[in-house]
């Protein structure tokens, strides 16, 4: 059974002082109210967040039902899978969906990292990683991807004019996207010297080669075809597929 999304919800990523519970309260709302969908027709509920330590609060999945009471009594559940936990609650709903047990899923993806002090955040972001050889491993996640990226120089070499090419499309990209943490194009020769504010993270890896400390929710309401057909909007999802791989 095909599925389509058929409305969406976006806060702006950044520091935020909302908690968890009333930024996912708010992008479920928005999607709802975009798709033109109930919350009593909703069927079940899938929220991604990886968390990892860095919100006390560490059960969420029933947490949007604080905002909306139709959505009691129904299931939801929580998927955790690091990088890729977004994705994975949104290939969650199509399995329900294609699997005949329900018609209409809202998944809700959030993620509160700015509570913590950095050397926190560090460590909650390298339980994504492989502990039994990653732990020891300097400067956090950063330094497992450095690690990485030392390797593939090794074998293909130095690569860094792509490196920087790619963190200047990506920060041009972001003036375009209005819910971007930075709105700054930056050009290929910031991205691509080292400087004092663009420095070293862990090499090769500088600054603009990393991900942003960031709290932010998006939410989307998916259905089955027959039921996105007598909605508003709708964008079907041609194909899905996901595999995992060692550690």
């Amino acid at each position: 059974m095909k599925t389509a999304i058929v409305g969406w919800g976006h806060i702006p990523f950044g520091r935020h002082s909302e908690d968890v519970e009333t930024m996912i309260i708010e992008v479920a709302g928005d999607a709802l109210l975009s798709a033109g969908v109930d919350a009593t027709d909703v069927d079940a509920v899938f929220l991604g967040w990886f968390n990892g330590g860095m919100a006390e609060q560490d059960f969420g999945a029933s947490l949007v039902m604080n905002g909306f009471e139709a959505l009691r009594y129904k299931p939801a559940t929580r998927v955790e899978n690091a990088c890729a936990t977004g994705s994975a609650a949104i290939y969650q709903g199509m399995d329900f969906i294609a699997a005949g047990r329900g018609k209409v899923v809202l998944v809700v993806g959030v993620e509160k990292m700015t509570d913590v002090p950095p050397p926190e955040i560090s460590r909650a972001l390298l339980k994504a990683s492989y502990l039994k050889e990653e732990a020891g491993v300097a400067n956090g996640f950063a330094g497992v991807f450095a690690k990485i990226t030392q390797d593939y120089f090794q074998q293909h070499g130095d690569q860094s004019d792509a490196l920087a090419t790619i963190a200047a499309k990506n920060h041009h990209n972001g003036c375009a996207n209005p819910w971007a943490q930075l709105h700054k194009d930056l050009g290929f020769e910031f991205c691509r010297v080292e400087s004092e504010k663009n420095p070293v993270v862990a090499a090769p890896l500088k600054r603009t080669d990393c991900s942003l400390v960031s709290d932010g929710a998006a939410a989307v309401v998916m259905t089955d075809e027959h039921t996105a057909c007598g909605l508003a909007r709708a964008a079907r999802l041609r194909a899905a597929t996901q595999v995992n791989d060692l550690l």
